[in-house]
């Protein structure tokens, strides 16, 4: 059975204070990501701090990070997924070990030059998977259609799979990832870049139901 479509809009942030301002635009969102950036993994940076998030929303820390291993180990509180990135860790069995200890779901991403083949090994035991359809590390990356591929062979091998799709989502590219497989989609700069934010979210609400 295929899992719930949902609409995450993905957050980045210098400091505590502009986090708190982005969180306070997406009070209707129940799902929420939040983006770090290391400027490492990633030339940009977000969200590279000691964080304090508030409980309501269930979140997901999108970790694009050189150590990510070390980032699992020092999760802020009230994250419910930490995504990790396939090309950051050397033993994907380890990043599964310490998310369990820590008692968060795993996703492991794809950037696009990544093939499924490094997860496929681990589908039964990871939550879900992030196909990235952008080069990671900015808003507004150039949307990468054929990177959709990736969500279609996951559907099939794994019907049940939670599949997030992440990168250039908006109105136009949202019903080819729902096509193609996907039931989540972490849209930032369509949302939280929108004079209004909320209305962004319904369309696309509406889009993937």
């Amino acid at each position: 059975m295929k899992p719930q479509n949902k609409i995450l809009p993905a957050i980045i942030a210098d400091n505590q204070q502009q986090l708190d301002q982005m969180l306070k635009l997406v009070p209707f969102a129940p799902y929420i990501m939040l983006d770090l950036m290391d400027g490492n993994f990633v030339q940009a940076k977000s969200l590279d701090f000691p964080m304090k998030i508030p409980r309501g929303p269930e979140y997901q820390l999108h970790i694009m990070a050189a150590d990510p291993i070390e980032r699992l180990k020092t999760l802020p509180k009230n994250i419910d997924t930490a995504i990790l990135h396939a090309e950051t860790l050397g033993n994907i069995s380890a990043a599964i070990d310490e998310a369990t200890k820590r008692r968060v779901k795993l996703f492991i991403a794809l950037n696009p030059e990544t093939s499924i083949k490094v997860v496929e090994p681990y589908l039964n035991k990871i939550d879900g998977v992030l196909v990235m359809t952008v080069h990671p590390g900015q808003y507004g990356a150039k949307f990468l259609p054929e990177q959709l591929e990736k969500a279609r062979i996951l559907r099939r091998l794994k019907p049940d799979l939670e599949i997030e799709v992440d990168g250039g989502m908006n109105d136009k590219t949202i019903p080819l990832a729902l096509e193609a497989g996907a039931n989540q989609f972490a849209s930032g700069s369509y949302i939280m870049k929108n004079p209004s934010p909320e209305q962004a979210y319904r369309r696309l609400i509406d889009l993937a139901s």
